[in-house]
């Protein structure tokens, strides 16, 4: 298959995609064309780079039979005519049906030799007048010509648009690379006529309007999360806490990604928003239990240091068994699972730790518990 374009690569964090693409739309085709070849020659310059192209394609070759509508009609030829002697002279011209049984066979009128007639040759194909009944050269009322031209036009939103796009190599960062582009992309964008515009696609669009699609509902859910706090807790202090706990994983988060050299991207995100339901509930755990022994008869700090010393070791092995869980998912994930399990195993870490910590420390703050003078 010489025309196939076949392309093979790993599934992306974002869900899919070429890691760069810039669209750039406008009026005139073949002007988007040099646009887009002077901006596939500067992708390629960039280090990282490998498999630039753009969908339109390469020009091809086609010929171009301009009639002369004076010598057609002083020659009593129509265009249908010309048209009709072309298409059966170079692709066939299907002229009747033959049955076979039940099968309808389709009987093709056509030149042997058409498909291996050259441009010179096209000329002497004999085109018959149907209102005469002459045959004529079509060199005689026709004028025959090679012509590059573009093989397929594409449009965005009802505007002429080309996709320059490119792959990276293994070891890659695609924004990186697009940061070393984007200065090179505006000076050249600042020299192209009027109403020619550029705009950014790939793998960035994507994961941002994936986000977008999730960060768009996530105020209802807070509100939803903080009503339900309210009526667990009947405290806004303690809603409060459990609240404040939700931004320690990001500690965690951070050095993960930074240490395991690991991207950012739409899966890691999903990955905080699960962290923080698991944050949240060792949070409530950790309050619920100091309320259950202030209900037993302790007070103060005691209170406190015994709901520490029963829910530590069930928080840590909760904790500890879900990081493990991960390991595989990380280990045999690839781009895509890679940072959602980084995210949650280190985010998980330092949060519970430091939740550990903070959930005593603002209680004791918050609710001015004293240590008993006894």
């Amino acid at each position: 298959f010489p025309d196939a374009d076949i392309k093979v690569s790993r599934l992306s964090s974002g869900g899919g995609g070429t890691p760069i693409e810039i669209q750039v739309s406008g009026p005139d085709p073949d002007q988007l064309y040099l646009i887009a070849d002077d901006l596939k020659r500067k992708l390629k310059g960039i280090p990282g780079t490998t498999n630039v192209k753009d969908n339109w394609g390469p020009k091809i070759k086609k010929i171009v039979i301009d009639i002369d509508q004076d010598k057609a009609q002083r020659s009593g030829l129509t265009n249908e005519d010309i048209a009709i002697s072309l298409q059966a002279g170079l692709g066939g011209r299907r002229t009747g049906d033959f049955r076979e049984g039940e099968d309808n066979l389709p009987i093709i009128l056509r030149n042997l030799e058409g498909e291996e007639l050259s441009v010179n040759s096209l000329g002497s194909i004999n085109i018959f007048a149907q209102s005469t009944g002459a045959n004529v050269p079509l060199i005689q009322v026709a004028e025959i010509r090679p012509e590059w031209q573009l093989p397929m036009i594409r449009r965005k939103d009802l505007f002429r648009t080309i996709t320059i796009s490119s792959e990276i190599t293994e070891g890659a960062n695609a924004a990186r690379i697009m940061g070393q582009f984007d200065p090179l992309l505006i000076e050249s964008s600042m020299n192209w006529p009027e109403r020619y515009t550029f705009e950014k696609a790939g793998e960035d669009k994507n994961t941002a309007e994936n986000m977008g699609a999730v960060i768009a509902w996530l105020p209802m859910c807070g509100f939803i999360i903080i009503m339900l706090l309210i009526i667990q807790f009947n405290s806004f202090r303690k809603m409060a806490m459990v609240l404040l706990t939700i931004p320690l994983g990001l500690i965690g988060v951070i050095l993960g990604l930074l240490i395991l050299r690991s991207s950012f991207g739409f899966m890691a995100f999903l990955g905080i928003i699960s962290l923080a339901g698991i944050i949240i509930n060792n949070a409530i755990v950790l309050l619920d239990r100091i309320e259950i022994e202030q209900e037993a008869g302790k007070e103060g700090l005691y209170a406190i240091q015994e709901a520490g010393k029963q829910r530590f070791r069930p928080i840590l092995l909760t904790t500890f068994t879900t990081i493990l869980g991960l390991i595989p998912l990380y280990l045999g994930g690839g781009l895509m699972w890679e940072p959602m399990a980084v995210s949650i195993m280190f985010g998980l870490l330092f949060g519970t730790v430091i939740t550990l910590v903070l959930i005593p420390v603002l209680y004791s703050v918050l609710f001015r518990v004293k240590e008993p003078t006894e």
